[in-house]
């Protein structure tokens, strides 16, 4: 059985974990680009361009979780990939980001 709004709901939880892995994605490639770079220049990184994608990971996270618990109370159930990436998005806000 079907809920009327389950199109809209689904809808929102799937493109919150595709935002959610997209900044993942960036994160883990700006870390990946600054192996081997000075000191300095990590931390100008950091300070400036990092930290945006560190808060735009924190955003994508804080939906993620907030679109499953409204696809959870529609009644419906998240495959289990699905249930993963909620998992590590709870994780990171537990962790306050870091």
């Amino acid at each position: 059985m079907t809920t009327p709004d389950e199109p809209e709901v689904t809808g929102r939880l799937r493109r919150a974990l595709e935002a959610f892995q997209k900044a993942q994605g960036m994160l883990l490639t700006a870390h990946r680009g600054l192996k081997g770079q000075p000191a300095a220049e990590v931390d100008r990184f950091w300070m400036a361009q990092g930290r945006r994608i560190e808060q735009q990971l924190h955003a994508t996270a804080s939906e993620a979780v907030a679109a499953f618990k409204a696809f959870s109370a529609a009644g419906l159930v998240a495959s289990a990939a699905d249930r993963h990436l909620v998992n590590e998005a709870q994780r990171l806000l537990a962790e306050g980001g870091r």
